[in-house]
């Protein structure tokens, strides 16, 4: 989550979104695009 994740300083910052969290995560999102992630595949379903 991009806009929920913190760090000591900017390169952390930086290093956890761009560099770690592709390596663990299929998608690295917002919080808004997660919701209507999960909307879309509550109304499909």
């Amino acid at each position: 989550m991009r806009d929920a994740t913190s760090a000591r300083s900017h390169e952390a910052l930086h290093a956890a979104m761009n560099v770690d969290g592709p390596t663990y995560a299929h998608e690295v999102l917002t919080t808004a695009e997660l919701k209507a992630a999960i909307k879309s595949t509550v109304q499909k379903g």
